[in-house]
Order: structure tokens, then sequence, then C-alpha cells
């Protein structure tokens, strides 16, 4: 090849170089839901009461920010940054990933039913280190999660992550929406597999001991009778924990009561 030849072909790969670099100002990813084979496959450990009780899933975008379509930042290979967007809102994207997840999972879904699973997005992020022969992507998804009866009574709340990070092309969109797909699988994952959660979509009753007749509804302790209390008397005067003194007024105290 000559010298001329040489020079045009680098001019016609200059651009090409300089994208690989990252010299991006922006980069838009189309988003699909496209986990890779082999990563985060296997699924929560789900009661089969759950999977009998329907419900409605539902998602909405709780990430406040000025930009909805911001879903992280891009570092080129001059460290200038640059924002990555999604092509459409996060949301929608979101409920098709986790309402396609649930059904795979076995969850039991319909348009009316007597509980209803909302999912706050509270994080939904992307970030590109684009290195010389391609970029490290890390992705990281947080989910809060409000789970109400037919009424619209909370019948419980919590949250679940997930994070994955992989070695790819540098500014692939097909890149970005594998991991960040990976990373939301997990959170949902952390989300069904809550215990709490579990039980009160089962039992139709509030968990975590919020409720209003929380304490009622559990079980009293059992209460020592005065001859178990009078054997724990003498216990602890034998072990030298208590005095003589104490022992006596103590011990006419539980006589009293019998």
């Amino acid at each position: 090849m000559s010298h001329r030849a040489a020079f045009v072909l680098l001019l016609l790969l200059s651009p090409v170089i300089a994208s690989a670099r990252g010299n991006l100002k922006e980069l838009t990813v189309p988003l699909k839901f496209a986990t890779q084979e082999g990563v985060h496959t296997e699924s929560p450990d789900i009661q089969p009461s759950v999977l009998h009780t329907a419900v409605v899933i539902r998602v909405e975008d709780a990430r406040k920010l000025d930009d909805p379509l911001l879903i992280g930042e891009g570092t080129g290979g001059d460290d200038r940054k640059f924002p990555i967007h999604a092509d459409h809102p996060i949301a929608p994207f979101v409920e098709e990933a986790i309402v396609a997840t649930a059904k795979d999972w076995g969850v039991s879904l319909a348009t009316s039913a007597t509980r209803t699973l909302m999912i706050q997005i509270t994080r939904f992020n992307l970030d590109e280190a684009n290195k010389a022969l391609g970029s490290i992507y890390t992705a990281e998804v947080k989910l809060a999660f409000i789970l109400k009866d037919a009424g619209g009574r909370t019948l419980a709340e919590g949250s679940g992550s997930g994070s994955a990070h992989r070695y790819g092309h540098a500014h692939s969109p097909d890149n970005c929406s594998e991991v960040l797909s990976d990373a939301l699988k997990e959170a949902f994952s952390n989300v069904m597999a809550d215990t709490g959660l579990q039980q009160a979509w089962t039992s139709g009753r509030r968990t975590g001991g919020t409720s209003a007749n929380a304490a009622t509804s559990a079980p009293a302790a059992a209460k020592e009778t005065p001859e178990e209390r009078l054997r724990a008397l003498d216990g602890l005067l034998k072990k030298g924990l208590i005095t003589k003194e104490e022992y006596t007024a103590k011990r006419a105290e539980i006589l009293k009561e019998m």
C-alpha cells in the first residue's frame, strides 16, 4: 500500500477510531430486555400459594430526575464524560420486563386482582468506562415495592436491588441493554424473594408487626406458675445472685399470690 493510500484510509477510519475512544457528546440506547444467557437466570424461591394468588403489577419512575431519560454516564478515552439516555421512558420498559419475568416464574397475573404490587424505580443507572479495546459496563437497579390489597390497604413494603457488569464493545447500545437487563432481573428477584412480601401476599395481612392489631395478634407469652417462680428464686439464691433478705421478701410475695 502506498503512503498516499494509507493516508486516505486513515482519514476514512478516523471517525471510527474517535468513536471507539469514546469522544461522544451523548449515547442513546434503544432499551430492550435482553439478559445474558447463563447470567442471573435463577428464579427466587416463591411459595406455591404466592403463585396461585393473582396480582396486578404496576411500575412508576420515582427517580425524580430533571431529565427522566437520563440513565447513566460514559467516559471516553480522553476522559471526557458524556450522558447516556434511553430512547423512551423507562417505566414502561421496566414494567414489560417485570411482567414477562413474573410470567416465566409462574406468577399469576391479572388486570384485576386482590393484590396489587406497585414497583417504584428508585435507581436505574449505567456507567460505561471506555478502554483501549472496548468498554466496561456497570449497571445498578434499585426497586422499592408496595403490596396492597383490593381495598388499597398496604400489606407489605420494602426494596430490592441488583447489579451487573461486563466487558463489551465500545459505546454499544446492545451491551448497555444487556447489563441493565441483568441488574433489573436481579433486583426484581430480590423483591420477590422478600419473606414479608410473600407472607402478606398469601395471608392478606400486613407483615412486619406494623399493623394496628399486631400486638394483639401475637401469641401472649406463657405466664410462669408460682411453683416455677419459687424454683427460679431458689436457683438465684444458690448461685449467690440475691441475698437471703431479698430471697425471703420475694418468696413471701410469691406465696401471697398463691
